[in-house]
């Protein structure tokens, strides 16, 4: 296993939006909703320490992306969105990645799910089964699951 996680430099945004579009149009169909492309790309440039950028690279090759924030109002760091291609999928690339982010940001953290989304749930899951985590369903604009942990500081 090679993935590692790197931060997307501002000049390569354009090839992140290309990807980004691959994965809303996969979401759109999983969920069966018309989902627009996000215009607040820019802030994970534009907002030092309250979001982070980062590509999965698996030998040299670009295989996804992860978008971090850091909600203020309640101190704790969430995904905002993470995407491996399928072709990369089922390698352990992902979860990998995830846990190397997770590393690289201790403290508190909350990550969503789309209840409809039963391989992010399940992903998820197994990303998290080194930590203790509470986890509960919450009705918002969609029914989501969400997940609650610390990562200790090493």
């Amino acid at each position: 296993m090679t993935a590692v996680i790197v931060a997307v430099p501002f000049a390569e945004k354009p090839m992140l939006a290309a990807m980004m579009g691959d994965y809303l149009a996969e979401m759109a169909a999983l969920l069966q909703l018309t989902v627009a492309f996000d215009p607040r790309l820019d802030r994970y440039w534009s907002e030092p320490g309250e979001r982070w950028p980062y590509w999965i690279v698996d030998d040299r090759e670009r295989v996804g992306f992860v978008l971090v924030r850091y909600d203020r109002e309640n101190s704790r760091f969430e995904v905002a969105e993470f995407f491996v291609v399928p072709q990369s999928r089922r390698r352990g690339i992902g979860i990998a990645a995830a846990r190397a982010v997770l590393r690289r940001h201790p403290g508190q953290w909350r990550i969503t799910q789309r209840e409809r989304n039963a391989n992010a749930i399940a992903f998820w899951h197994r990303v998290l089964a080194i930590y203790s985590f509470g986890e509960r369903t919450t009705a918002t604009d969609a029914v989501r699951r969400e997940q609650r942990f610390t990562v200790a500081v090493k």
